[in-house]
């Protein structure tokens, strides 16, 4: 029977393996780009020569050429967002006024929401104050959300995201009445990448988990097939100052 002792010994070898792990395989990453994107550049070049295709075998050229354009800038993405997931600089939180950043934000948002025939609202909640949070971080892991709301939300349809107030932490949700995910497909969604969209890289819900729980929070969601989906960012707000004691 292992020891306590032995077993934190154990778990820190196997952090310190997947630190290096993670720094090699951002290394590769990182040398990969530079090649990867001289194909793709001298790719388009070549397709310059058959923007106007005048034979058969022209036309056969351009849409293998084509394609394998496609998948380069799909591994371009693929290899950004990973080096973004394994090299993004630690938070630096600071007491920040969330309900008046979130509805900037999704102002922000809505024209493209409703360019995709979509409706998108924001319900603040009471008490939220200013949580101490490095908005940058929040905002990209809140954006990857929409995002995700937007492509599984059909026109018509409505994303809302709010604040609620719990106790010692601040809830940030971000709702959609879109198809919902599968039973048996929630399981996996935070796992790296596993995506169910076709050109999809799979790190963005393992990024925003990684960004909340750099907050000292939680991410959970619930999801309903046919009703949509619900993603709760749980974060402290420990130092938070209510509204009310805020300076105009």
């Amino acid at each position: 029977m292992a020891t306590p002792a032995r077993e934190s010994r154990q778990a820190r070898i196997r952090t310190e393996r997947l630190a290096q792990l993670g720094t090699l395989l951002a290394g590769f990453a990182h040398e990969v780009r530079n090649p990867l994107s001289t194909i793709g550049l001298n790719l388009q070049l070549v397709l310059e020569d058959f923007r106007e295709p005048e034979t058969p075998r022209d036309k056969r050229t351009q849409k293998r050429l084509s394609t394998v354009e496609a998948e380069v800038r799909r591994l371009q993405k693929i290899l950004e967002e990973f080096l973004s997931f394994a090299r993004a600089p630690e938070p630096r939180p600071q007491p920040t006024p969330l309900n008046d950043r979130l509805q900037a934000f999704v102002d922000f948002q809505q024209p493209e929401m409703k360019e995709h025939g979509l409706s998108l609202r924001f319900y603040p909640g009471a008490g939220i104050g200013s949580p101490p949070v490095d908005w940058d971080h929040l905002q990209a892991a809140i954006g990857n959300l929409l995002r995700n709301a937007r492509d599984a939300t059909p026109a018509g349809g409505e994303i809302l995201v709010s604040t609620v107030r719990d106790g010692d932490d601040v809830l940030v949700r971000v709702t959609d009445t879109g198809a919902g995910i599968p039973a048996d497909v929630q399981a996996r969604v935070f796992e790296p990448y596993f995506s169910t969209k076709k050109a999809g890289t799979g790190l963005g819900l393992p990024t925003v988990r990684r960004i909340v729980e750099e907050h000292g929070g939680a991410l959970t969601m619930e999801s309903e097939v046919g009703k949509g989906t619900q993603f709760t960012m749980r974060l402290p707000a420990r130092g938070a100052r209510p509204e009310s004691e805020q300076k105009p």
